[in-house]
C-alpha cells in the first residue's frame, strides 16, 4: 500500500497519497486535498489535535506554490473550512463589495465555477420559514400549557438551526457570484433579509415561550407547595383525630376501671386465696381429723406489675378459680403468691368448712405446692409460730420444707375426704405434675361476695381490729382489688408514687433521670414550690439527686420550707441556683429588707442525708448570713460547690464553711471571670487542710498576694485525682507541689491562665530517680491554657505519646504538645488561638486514622486564617458538640457547609459574626441531613449581628426582646458571662461526673 496521509472532515475520512520533493521529504499538496473533498469551496485551515498546521516553505522563506504540508503519519489531519465569524444579521451596505473581496480571493487560489442563479433560488426556496401557528395548530387539544410550550420551543429551536444553515450556505453561494449576476445578486440579498427578519421573529417568540414556561413551572411549584400544605394539614387533622380516640379510649377504659372498682370493692371485703393447715403437723393423726385443730391462711395475691405501680392487664398466666357454687370472674393473681406473715385464724367449725370450700381450698392447696416446688416464693413457717430466731436463720430451705409437709398433708386429707368424683370433675387440672403455675390456675376461679362473707363465721379468732391477715387491699389500674402483704404494697406504693412525681416533675418542664435517680426542675413561684417539695417528701424516696432552681423573688420563709423538706427527703446531693440578681451591691444588701435571708441555706449542713451541697448564681453570701458557731460540724458532707461573686465579707463565711466540713472529697470554687472573686490567704490556707480533698475545681479567682508567708502549713493531705484551676488564683508553688505529689494518680489536669501570669508552670520533676511509666500513666483529662517552662514542654513532649487521654486542651503557648498526642483515644479536643500550620498538621493526622476518629466534642477559637482546614475537619469529625469563637462571616459560612450534621446536638458561638446567611445555611442542611434535636447557643454579641425582619420588612436586632426567628431549629441566648467562661463552659460538658 502506498505512503498516503489520512484527512477528516467532519465524520468523512480519506487517505491522498503524498508526494516527495527535491531532498526526499514527504508532502501532501493543497490542490490534491481540495480536489479530494471536492464539497469544500471556501477556504480552509488544517489542524492536527486543535494544532494549525502551517505551509511549508522554500529555501528563501517563501512558500510554495501550490502550498504544501507536511507529512504526519501517525496522525489524522482536520480539514476546517473557514467561515466568516461577522456576518451580520441585516445585510450590510458594502456586502457586495466584501462579496467581490471574497470571489476575488477565492478565484485566485482556484479557478471554480459560479452557481448558477436556479440552483440559488431552489436552495432558498427549500429553507423552513414555519411559523409558530403551524405548530400550535398541529397540537392536540388536550396537550396541557406546558407540554405545548415545550413543543414550540423544541420546533422553534429546530427551524433556527436549519435557517442559520440554510443562510449560510446563500451566503457561501452568493460570494462565488460574479458582476454579470448583479440582479440576481440584489434579489437573493432581499431574500437573505426576508430570512433573517423572519429568523428574528422566531427567537423573539423562543424567547416569549421560555417566559411562559418559567411562568408555568413557578405556578406549578406553587400548586405543590399547596398540595403538600394541604397533605400536612391532613396529616395534623389525622393526629388529632387519632389523638381524639386515644382519648376517648382511655376515659373509657376509666370508666370501665370504676364499674369493675366499684363492684370489688363490695363483693371482695376480705382475700380471697386462702389454704388450710395442720395447726401442728408433728402429732398429725388423720383418722381422728374431726378432733385436729386446722388454720387458715391467707396468701398475698401479688403479681408481676406489684413493683412497677401499674397494672399490665389480663394475660395467659391469670388465675381462674372455680367456685364449688358458681362461676366468677377470674382473679389477677400469678404464680409469685405466698403465704402472708400471720399466726393464721383457727376453724370453729371444720367439717362444715369442707363441704362449703374444701374443693376450692384443694386446688389452692395444689397451687401453693407447685409454687413451693420449683422455689418462686419464700414460705414463711407454718405451725412453727413459737419457735425461736435460731430456727428463723437455718435458711429457707428449712422453711420451705417445713411448710411443704403441712402442705401435703393437707392435700392428701381433702382427697381423701372429699367426694373423687367432685373432685376429678372439679379439679382435675389442678395437678402440677409437669405443669406451669399458670396452667393450674385457669382450673379455678374466685369466690364471690357472698362465699367471702361466710368465711368470716368459719374463723374461731375474729380481728377485732380487721387485720385480715397481715394484707392489705390495693386496686390496679383496671379496677380490679388485689390483697396483698406489707412489702408488696409498700413497692406498689413507692413505684406508683413515683410515677406521679415524675409525671407532676415534667408538667413544670422537669426531667426525672432514672439511671442517677436524679430531678431536674426549674420553680418559679412558691406555690409551686411547696407543691414539689411536699411530693418530694411523700412520694419520691427513689430521688438522691436534686437540681433545682429557684426562679422567682423568693422570701426567708421559702428558704426556711425549702430546708425543712429535702430534710425530710433522701436527697444526698442538691445543687441550688438562686438566680441572685447581678444589680445588687454590699451596699444595699446591708440595709434592703431580707438581710440575713439566705441564713437558712447553711443549715443543710446539718443534714446528715446530705452528701453533697451546691450554691450556684449566690450574691451578698457574707451579708446575708452569719458564721456557724465552731460547735457545728458535718463530718458527713463530702462535696461542696459554689458559684457566684462574693466580697471580703462572703470569702470569710466560705472560710468558715469549709472549716467546718473536713472531710471534703469534692471541693469547687467559681466565679465569673470578668468580675472575678479575690482570695486571700486564709481561704488559701482552709483550702489546703483539707486532708481528704481528691478534687479540687478553683476558677474566676484571683490573688494580690505574692509570696506565701514562713509560719504557711503545707497540706498534706490525699494526692489529688483531680486539678482544675486557674494559676492567678492558687499560688503557683502550691500548683506545682501538688501536681507533682499527685502524679502517679492524678486523672484530670485543667491549668488555665486567665489573667496573664507572667511566671511558667513547672511540671518537670523536681529530682531524679522517678519513674516515666508511673507518672501521668492515669491521666484521662489534660487541659493546659498556660505558659509552662521550657523543661515542662519537654517533659511532657515524651510523656504524651504514652497515654490514652479522653480529652486534650491546648493554647498558643502549649499548642506544640498537640502533635505528640495520640488522637485515636480523645473524644473532646480544645484549640484556642493556635498557629495555621497546627490545624492542617490536625487535618492530616485525622486523615490518616481512616475514620476511626473518635471525637465528639470541639471548642475553636479564631478559626478565620485556618477555616478552609477546620472546614475538612468539621467534615471528618462526627461531632456532637461544637464551640466556635472569633469567627468572620465569611469563615462561619464555609465552615457551616462542611459541617457534619449527623450527630450534632449543639453549636454554641462567642463573639463572632453569625449572619443570617450562616443560618441559612444551617436551617437548609438540618432539614436534609440532621434528624437529632438541634439547638445553637448565641452570646449576646454575636446573637446582636443575627436580624431578622419584622412586620414591616425592616430589619431589626432580635436580641433586645422581640421573638425569636422561626427556624428548624431552637435558638437560646446565653448570659453575659459566657463571654470569658467559653473554656469553662465547655469544660464543664467533658469532664466527669459523681454520683453520691
Amino acid at each position: 500500500m502506498p505512503i498516503h496521509q489520512r484527512f477528516r472532515l467532519g465524520s468523512i475520512v480519506k487517505s491522498l497519497a503524498v508526494q516527495y520533493d527535491a531532498n526526499g521529504q514527504l508532502y501532501s499538496d493543497l490542490t490534491d486535498i481540495q480536489d479530494l473533498f471536492s464539497d469544500v469551496t471556501t477556504a480552509l485551515r488544517l489542524k492536527v489535535d486543535g494544532v494549525n498546521l502551517s505551509f511549508l516553505k522554500d529555501e528563501q522563506g517563501k512558500r510554495y506554490e501550490p502550498k504544501r504540508i507536511a507529512h504526519y503519519p501517525d496522525d489524522i489531519i482536520d480539514i476546517v473550512p473557514c467561515v466568516p465569524t461577522n456576518a451580520p444579521l441585516d445585510p450590510p451596505l458594502g456586502l457586495g463589495e466584501k462579496t467581490m473581496h471574497h470571489s476575488g480571493l477565492s478565484t485566485q487560489r482556484r479557478p471554480t465555477q459560479s452557481p448558477s442563479i436556479s440552483n440559488i433560488e431552489h436552495t432558498v426556496s427549500t429553507l423552513s420559514l414555519q411559523s409558530c401557528s403551524s405548530d400550535l395548530g398541529r397540537l392536540p387539544a388536550s396537550t396541557n400549557a406546558m407540554t405545548a410550550s415545550k413543543f414550540l420551543l423544541a420546533s422553534l429551536v429546530s427551524t433556527l438551526v436549519s435557517n442559520a444553515s440554510g443562510i449560510l450556505h446563500l451566503q457561501q453561494q452568493v460570494t462565488q457570484l460574479d458582476n454579470t449576476g448583479s440582479v440576481q445578486h440584489l434579489q437573493l440579498m432581499e431574500r437573505i433579509a426576508q430570512m433573517i427578519q423572519h429568523q428574528n421573529e422566531l427567537l423573539k417568540s423562543q424567547n416569549d415561550l421560555l417566559h411562559e414556561q418559567a411562568n408555568a413551572k413557578a405556578r406549578d411549584e406553587k400548586v405543590l407547595a399547596e398540595l403538600e400544605a394541604v397533605k400536612l394539614r391532613d396529616l395534623e387533622m389525622h393526629r388529632l383525630q387519632k389523638q381524639t380516640v386515644d382519648r376517648l379510649i382511655v376515659a373509657q377504659q376509666r370508666i370501665d376501671a370504676l364499674l369493675v372498682q366499684n363492684y370489688e370493692l363490695h363483693e371482695y371485703p376480705i382475700p380471697r386465696l386462702f389454704v388450710i393447715l395442720p395447726d401442728s403437723y408433728e402429732s398429725w393423726d388423720p383418722r381422728s381429723f374431726l378432733k385436729e385443730r386446722f388454720r387458715l391462711f391467707f396468701l398475698c395475691e401479688c403479681s408481676e406489675d406489684c413493683g412497677q405501680g401499674t397494672s399490665q392487664g389480663t394475660t395467659s398466666g391469670q388465675l381462674a378459680i372455680t367456685a364449688a357454687d358458681a362461676l366468677v370472674a377470674p382473679i389477677r393473681a400469678r404464680n409469685r403468691i405466698h403465704l402472708a406473715k400471720h399466726e393464721g385464724y383457727e376453724l370453729s367449725r371444720p367439717t362444715e368448712f369442707f363441704e362449703r370450700y374444701g374443693l376450692y381450698v384443694l386446688g389452692m392447696l395444689r397451687i401453693l405446692k407447685h409454687c413451693l416446688a420449683v422455689a418462686t416464693v419464700a414460705a414463711p413457717v407454718v405451725a412453727l409460730v413459737d419457735n425461736s430466731i435460731k430456727d428463723v436463720m437455718d435458711g429457707v430451705k428449712s422453711i420451705s420444707e417445713s411448710t411443704m409437709k403441712a402442705v401435703d398433708m393437707s392435700i392428701n386429707f381433702l382427697e381423701q375426704e372429699l367426694d373423687e368424683g367432685s373432685v376429678s370433675d372439679a379439679l382435675a387440672g389442678t395437678r402440677s405434675d409437669g405443669k406451669d403455675a399458670d396452667d393450674i390456675f385457669k382450673s379455678l376461679a374466685a369466690l364471690e361476695g357472698a362465699d367471702l362473707r361466710r368465711l368470716d363465721t368459719f374463723l374461731r379468732n375474729n380481728d377485732r381490729d380487721k387485720i385480715l391477715g397481715n394484707l392489705y387491699r390495693t386496686t390496679t389500674e383496671e379496677g380490679h382489688v388485689k390483697w396483698v402483704c406489707f412489702e408488696h404494697y409498700q413497692e406498689k406504693y413507692r413505684a406508683s408514687s413515683l410515677a406521679s412525681f415524675v409525671q407532676s416533675v415534667e408538667v413544670t418542664g422537669g426531667s426525672y433521670d432514672p439511671h442517677f435517680r436524679s430531678v431536674t426542675i426549674d420553680l418559679s413561684s412558691a406555690t409551686a414550690a411547696k407543691d414539689f417539695f411536699k411530693r418530694l417528701t411523700t412520694q419520691a424516696t427513689a430521688v438522691d439527686n436534686l437540681d433545682v432552681t429557684l426562679s422567682w423573688d423568693f422570701g426567708s420563709a421559702d428558704l426556711v420550707n425549702l430546708v425543712d423538706m429535702v430534710a425530710k427527703s433522701n436527697i444526698k446531693s442538691i445543687t441550688l441556683d438562686l438566680q441572685d440578681d447581678p444589680t445588687s451591691n454590699s451596699a444595699l444588701a446591708a440595709f434592703r429588707p431580707g438581710k440575713g435571708r439566705y441564713h437558712s441555706l447553711l443549715g443543710l449542713l446539718a443534714n446528715k442525708n446530705l452528701r453533697r451541697l451546691q450554691l450556684s448564681n449566690l450574691r451578698q453570701l457574707g451579708t446575708r448570713t452569719s458564721n456557724l458557731p465552731s460547735s457545728v460540724v458535718a463530718p458527713w458532707m463530702q462535696g461542696f460547690h459554689f458559684h457566684g461573686q462574693v466580697n471580703d465579707e462572703g470569702r470569710d463565711r466560705l472560710t468558715n464553711i469549709l472549716s467546718l466540713c473536713p472531710n471534703l472529697v469534692d471541693l469547687r470554687l467559681s466565679g465569673s471571670l470578668s468580675e472575678r472573686n479575690e482570695m486571700d490567704l486564709g481561704l488559701h490556707l482552709q483550702i489546703f487542710a483539707s486532708k481528704k480533698l481528691q478534687r479540687l475545681h478553683v476558677m474566676g479567682w484571683y490573688r494580690h498576694w505574692r509570696e506565701i508567708p514562713e509560719e504557711y502549713t503545707w497540706w498534706e493531705g490525699m494526692p489529688l485525682r483531680e486539678l482544675v484551676c486557674n494559676v492567678g488564683a492558687l499560688h503557683n508553688s502550691c500548683v506545682e507541689r501538688c501536681i507533682w505529689r499527685s502524679r502517679i494518680v492524678l486523672e484530670v489536669l485543667v491549668l488555665s491562665d486567665d489573667y496573664f501570669n507572667a511566671t511558667p508552670i513547672d511540671l518537670s520533676p523536681k529530682t531524679g530517680g522517678f519513674s516515666d511509666g508511673l507518672s501521668f500513666s492515669r491521666l484521662t483529662h489534660l487541659n493546659l491554657h498556660v505558659k509552662l517552662a521550657d523543661e515542662s514542654l519537654e517533659f511532657l513532649s515524651s510523656t504524651l505519646p504514652r497515654l490514652n487521654l479522653v480529652h486534650f486542651g491546648c493554647d498558643r503557648t502549649t499548642e506544640s504538645l498537640l502533635r505528640h498526642v495520640n488522637l485515636a483515644s480523645l473524644k473532646s479536643l480544645s484549640l484556642d488561638k493556635i498557629l495555621p500550620d497546627n490545624f492542617s498538621l490536625l487535618r492530616k493526622a485525622i486523615q490518616g486514622l481512616g475514620g476511626e476518629c473518635q471525637i465528639e466534642f470541639l471548642n475553636v477559637s479564631v478559626a478565620n486564617q485556618v477555616y478552609e482546614d477546620l472546614s475538612d475537619i468539621l467534615g471528618m469529625l462526627r461531632l456532637k458538640r461544637l464551640y466556635l469563637s472569633h469567627v468572620y462571616a465569611r469563615a462561619m459560612i464555609s465552615l457551616f457547609k462542611h459541617l457534619n450534621l449527623s450527630n450534632l446536638q449543639t453549636v454554641s458561638v462567642f463573639e463572632s459574626n453569625y449572619s443570617s446567611e450562616a443560618g441559612a445555611v444551617l436551617a437548609q442542611r438540618r432539614k436534609e441531613e440532621c434528624a437529632v434535636h438541634f439547638v445553637v447557643q448565641l452570646d449576646p454579641c454575636s446573637w446582636s449581628m443575627y436580624t431578622t425582619p419584622d412586620g414591616d420588612g425592616n430589619a431589626v436586632r432580635t436580641w433586645t426582646g422581640r421573638a425569636l426567628p422561626v427556624s428548624s431549629f431552637e435558638y437560646q441566648v446565653q448570659n453575659k458571662e459566657g463571654k470569658r467562661n467559653r473554656n469553662f463552659q465547655f469544660l464543664q460538658t467533658i469532664l466527669p461526673e459523681y454520683s453520691y
